[in-house]
């Protein structure tokens, strides 16, 4: 069988190798380590069998689409090393926050938001979820049929750049702090509809930088690359979900600047360092 891995295959390979790596070296319980050796090897030999196998419109689409779940798996699995949170980290980060958005004209600004504005946010944040499959339909609508791994590239490098650092950098997200409020106050039916969600498909713990950041900016761009009024409609979905994440309480302001610098830099690896 011969291999003929994409691009965005081998940051799949080499990411789960990372996280193999990972579980022998950081402290972990013998079933937490066995279950992230487990479905990074599943994960790996999904890669390795659909690059190897003769191709056929399934097995096409199978291989077009299965890296969103990698990107998920990848979230879940660095989770997993979450020990215990850093209290001089998170105090940083909230001095940040503190300094942006306390007694300052930018502090005032955001206490006045409208509530319908504040909501807009609020469900911006809940479009990080969709947002991917979204983008990469829209990939594929618009002819790039053939530029899938370009797209899945710049995903995943975003995706994965900041799930990675999640063994190293344990923090807890601000919501769950005390005084963890929103920053402006939106409909009290999205605010408990996000945290649903949350609570079925988040680790519940803090990424940095934010992956609900850097994901959907490195979208926004790959579809931009293709066509700017799409891409334009999906980078101003990326602006709020990035807005959302400070103003709701779900990122630090450094989690979420950050995470964009992240997106960007997934989008032009994929698109032009790659394509050189």
């Amino acid at each position: 069988m011969q291999l003929d891995l994409w691009t965005s295959e081998w940051v799949v390979c080499g990411f789960f190798a990372y996280l193999v790596v990972l579980s022998r070296v950081q402290p972990l319980a013998a079933a937490a380590r066995r279950r992230v050796v487990l479905v990074s090897l599943v994960c790996v030999a999904l890669v390795l069998l659909l690059s190897g196998l003769r191709p056929s419109p399934i097995l096409e689409v199978l291989r077009d689409w299965l890296p969103a779940v990698y990107l998920l798996q990848g979230y879940w699995m660095c989770g997993v090393f979450f020990r215990r949170p850093m209290p001089d980290v998170e105090r940083r980060l909230l001095a940040v926050d503190a300094w942006l958005f306390g007694p300052r004209a930018l502090g005032r600004l955001v206490a006045r938001t409208p509530r319908i504005v504040c909501s807009g946010f609020e469900l911006a944040y809940l479009l990080a979820y969709p947002l991917v499959p979204v983008g990469f339909a829209a990939f594929l609508a618009l002819g790039q049929q053939g530029s899938a791994d370009d797209f899945w590239t710049a995903a995943l490098i975003a995706a994965f750049g900041c799930y990675g650092m999640l063994p190293w950098i344990q923090t807890r997200p601000p919501r769950a702090l005390p005084r963890g409020a929103p920053l402006c106050s939106p409909h009290p039916v999205l605010r408990r509809l996000n945290g649903a969600v949350l609570q079925r498909m988040s680790v519940h713990v803090n990424t940095l930088p934010s992956g609900h950041a850097a994901t959907s900016v490195a979208v926004g761009l790959a579809v931009w690359s293709v066509s700017t009024a799409a891409g334009a409609v999906l980078l101003c979905v990326a602006t709020g979900i990035t807005v959302g994440t400070v103003l709701g309480r779900y990122h630090y302001a450094v989690d979420s600047v950050s995470g964009v610098l992240v997106g960007v830099l997934g989008w032009w690896v994929a698109f032009h360092a790659l394509g050189v």
